[in-house]
């Protein structure tokens, strides 16, 4: 998933430079760098990125629409909090198993 120390990187061309140089420009538009082709008008550009970033953002995109339902649901939310803070109070408590006791690994 895309952190925020994978920012993305972004490389601006006109639509007569995309024209003039599909092959390089759209060779930009790898890894986390995404190629904004602008246009006449406000809000109509375009953007050329990579299948892998898009998988990435999309992904991010996902998570945050699932965490905002969650915090949207007014019975699940405060549920979640209250065992988050069961779960504080015996971590410092000491009842928690780690893994290697639970499954017997190591």
């Amino acid at each position: 998933m895309l952190t925020t120390r994978q920012r993305l990187r972004t490389r601006k061309a006109n639509r007569s430079q995309l024209r003039q140089s599909q092959s390089r420009i759209l060779n930009e538009a790898k890894g986390h760098t995404v190629v904004e082709v602008s246009a006449r008008g406000r809000g109509r550009e375009k953007y050329i990125l990579d299948r892998a970033c898009f998988e990435e953002l999309v992904a991010g995109r996902d998570a945050a629409v699932e965490t905002l339902a969650i915090l949207m649901d007014r019975k699940l939310f405060p549920r979640l909090l209250g065992a988050a803070e069961t779960l504080q109070q015996d971590l410092r408590a000491g009842r928690l198993a780690t893994l290697d006791e639970v499954f017997g690994e190591g």
